[in-house]
């Protein structure tokens, strides 16, 4: 949820004028820790379109034009994957914050670069990851601390995602640009569900190809204190048949959340009632309390379209606070996101080579 801006805000630029940097610029249009006030496309009349409708001061023509505008302190990235890492990299030598949309890049090795530059020039560098912020999964975060009903056993992630606009030569199937599905989308769910379950151990995974699209993948993750979480994301069918579920199981109730960013919970098991009567009291005040005869209360957050867009925007001034306020480290920092990435890195392997892969405290190794 949004922080209480109580600091100058910090002035964004914005690269990547596409359907993404144009909804990033929407989200942050009404934040008063965070003001847009440039940006750069690699196609100037997209640039133009998007400070015309939202309301940006200026553009740039290049991105080594909006990294040498003096005025801005971020810079922000809603571009493919695989360019975020030279890009970050870039705006950090040019003595630039800078806020990434996922993932912070399609490598460890160039994950790790960032993360070195950023500390070397006393520089912050988050990742766009929405659903910490979101009502839901915050409060997902409080049960599984109360440990009320016990330890968390075992979380299941389904995704049935839309296809629609990926055809067959779009960047999201070639993983030099996209890091492929564990990647380019897996990483918000190995955050957000591996912040509860702890460190990731070992993980095994399937992918399904059919002609260029590797468009099906599975991975299995243990975590410490034996927590076994799977993932499963599909981009096959139309936005109208799209789904996700994740169920967070404990031994006596499972947390039920739906939609990739959580618009409803619910409980289910012979625990529920107390556990639902727990939840309620750590909800935002703006999530909903719905009567259901089959799980007795559901929970609802809101349209999906404005949960995410807050989230985005909550993501954007946690980091703004970063950048301000001495001390105070974003939930969305680089170095508390990297272990979402070893894991969709390590998913990313087993899954190619069929071999199962252990997590060091650095990097993955593969083993038979």
């Amino acid at each position: 949820m949004s922080f209480t801006d109580d600091f100058k805000p910090v002035k964004a630029g914005l690269y990547g004028a596409g359907a993404f940097g144009t909804y990033v610029a929407g989200a942050l249009a009404g934040s008063l820790s965070v003001r847009v006030v440039a940006v750069a496309s690699r196609t100037p009349a997209r640039a133009s379109a998007l400070a015309r409708d939202e309301g940006v001061s200026r553009t740039h023509e290049s991105y080594e034009r909006l990294l040498a505008d003096p005025e801005i302190e971020l810079i922000i990235l809603a571009t493919p994957p695989g360019e975020h890492g030279p890009q970050a990299l870039a705006a950090l030598q040019a003595g630039k914050h800078v806020f990434v949309e996922k993932p912070l890049a399609t490598s460890l090795d160039m994950a790790e670069a960032i993360i070195r530059e950023a500390k070397a020039h006393n520089l912050i560098v988050a990742v766009d990851y929405p659903m910490l912020y979101t009502p839901l999964v915050e409060a997902a975060v409080l049960f599984n601390s109360s440990r009320l009903v016990g330890p968390l056993l075992r979380i299941s992630v389904e995704n049935i995602a839309s296809c629609q606009g990926l055809d067959d030569a779009h960047w999201f199937w070639d993983k030099d640009l996209s890091g492929g599905i564990f990647v380019e989308h897996g990483v918000h769910f190995f955050d957000w569900c591996g912040r509860l379950a702890g460190d990731a151990r070992q993980v095994v995974a399937l992918a399904s190809t059919h002609g260029v699209r590797e468009d099906q993948v599975v991975a299995l993750v243990q975590h410490a204190g034996d927590v076994v979480a799977s993932y499963h994301h599909s981009f096959v069918t139309r936005p109208q048949n799209e789904r996700t579920q994740t169920v967070l199981s404990y031994e006596g109730v499972d947390v039920v959340l739906d939609g990739w960013i959580p618009t409803r919970l619910h409980m289910r098991g012979p625990s529920a009632a107390i556990a639902t009567t727990t939840v309620r009291r750590m909800l935002h005040r703006s999530v909903e309390s719905i009567p259901d005869a089959r799980v007795g209360f559901f929970f609802d957050a809101g349209r999906k379209a404005t949960v995410y867009a807050s989230g985005v925007r909550a993501a954007a001034e946690d980091t703004a606070r970063a950048i301000r306020v001495s001390g105070h480290v974003a939930r969305n920092d680089a170095q508390r996101t990297l272990p979402s990435l070893r894991v969709a890195v390590a998913a990313r392997e087993a899954a190619s080579t069929g071999v199962a892969v252990e997590l060091g405290a650095t990097r993955s190794e593969a083993r038979p």
